[in-house]
């Protein structure tokens, strides 16, 4: 065999024999660059609070996708706040380029979330690559029950060719196995006045108010929160209780949130509480925060998890219980403090809470992971 030949055929033997088509000593090729997503505050007439929890829905579906570097939400709104910047339907793509410049985004998305005249509310968004040859997308879909935003944030992002199709592996809420079970029996309860047996211990949210909940004997007033003290067969018990009005329910609707509850890494909790509601809707959220500096460096709270409580409505005068897996965890932050969210709105009326419980259960059912973090997040230095 000619020299040359058998030089070429070594060479192809070579390529044939190495798995990536490469020459084996050859340096594999660097490692695509993640897609940079910015989601800004929504505008638009919806309360602020659902505003709020629908961008963060989009944060959240983007990041557990792994395939995106997702800007978290403090963040946005900080460089929102400094370029003053304010985004709904009707801001231009070349009106965001000095905050998304700030942030050095790849993709947009903006726009808004209103009220419609039946009560439902209307998701109106743009979706803008600002790479080289990139479009913008817009997308509409209505919003007429509460369980619709997880299917109307998964379509609208379902139009960027990069997402993956969203599964849906599991709607089980609680796991109960045989170690949780013992768990729960066994491990105390982590969440401060939970059975409402003292004044304080819960801030309540309404508009501009917030305000430690007190307690007395009668109802609470419209639009606020007390705990309040029941006579039953002869036995006190005390309940958390909100009075929402019409105008509140449709609107802001309420909040009364528990003081921060530590929590440990990789640990499953189970949250459980009973309820009471003659109209009012619940929208029950776990958060979860760590500390992150501020544009002042001081520390602050920042929210990186959140779990949402089944939605559930009315209770024809019965008490409900409710119960709840959840797994705090970020892909790169330590998820170190929770906090429970009790929140109704949409239909005016009353709602009591009582027996607000939450135990660490074992080991978390599901791990948020990123292929780019190789190693241990640093964990945010404490507070002094």
């Amino acid at each position: 065999m000619r020299p040359r030949r058998a030089y070429l055929l070594a060479v192809a033997i070579a390529l044939c024999l190495s798995p990536t088509g490469r020459a084996a000593d050859a340096p594999p090729p660097p490692a695509e660059a993640k897609l940079r997503i910015a989601v800004f505050p929504f505008g638009g007439d919806a309360p602020a609070d659902l505003r709020d929890r629908t961008a963060f829905s989009f944060r959240a579906k983007l990041d557990r996708q792994g395939a995106f570097d997702v800007i978290d939400g403090p963040r946005m709104q900080d460089v929102a706040s400094e370029t003053q910047t304010a985004a709904d339907f009707a801001t231009t793509l070349n009106s965001l380029k000095p905050p998304a410049d700030a942030v050095n985004a790849d993709i947009l998305i903006w726009g808004e979330l209103t009220r419609q005249p039946d009560g439902s509310t209307k998701l109106r968004i743009h979706l803008a690559d600002r790479r080289p040859g990139g479009e913008t997308k817009d997308v509409e879909k209505p919003i007429k029950e509460p369980t619709d935003l997880r299917f109307a944030v998964e379509e609208t992002l379902a139009v960027l060719p990069q997402v993956a199709r969203f599964e849906h592996p599991t709607e089980q809420a609680v796991q109960h196995d045989p170690t949780a079970e013992a768990l729960w029996k066994t491990n105390p309860n982590l969440v401060t006045n939970g059975d409402f047996s003292q004044p304080g211990k819960w801030q309540a949210l309404y508009q501009a108010e917030k305000y430690e909940v007190a307690a007395q004997d009668q109802p609470p007033e419209v639009d606020k929160v007390v705990i309040q003290r029941l006579t039953q067969a002869g036995a006190t018990n005390s309940v958390l209780a909100m009075k929402l009005s019409r105008t509140c329910a449709e609107n802001n609707g309420m909040a009364c949130l528990s003081e921060a509850i530590k929590i440990e890494p990789r640990t499953r909790y189970r949250l459980s509480f009973r309820y009471k509601s003659d109209g009012p809707v619940l929208h029950v959220f776990v958060k979860g925060y760590t500390l992150f500096p501020d544009i002042t460096g001081e520390l602050v709270e920042r929210e990186i998890y959140r779990r949402q409580v089944p939605v559930t409505g009315g209770t024809a005068g019965q008490w409900i219980t409710i119960e709840d897996d959840l797994n705090p965890q970020h892909v790169q932050y330590a998820v170190q403090t929770l906090r429970i969210d009790l929140y109704a709105y949409l239909t005016p009326g009353t709602v009591m809470f009582d027996n607000v419980v939450l135990k660490a259960v074992g080991q978390p059912t599901r791990d948020a992971k990123d292929a780019a973090i190789k190693a241990a997040a640093t964990r945010p230095r404490s507070a002094k």
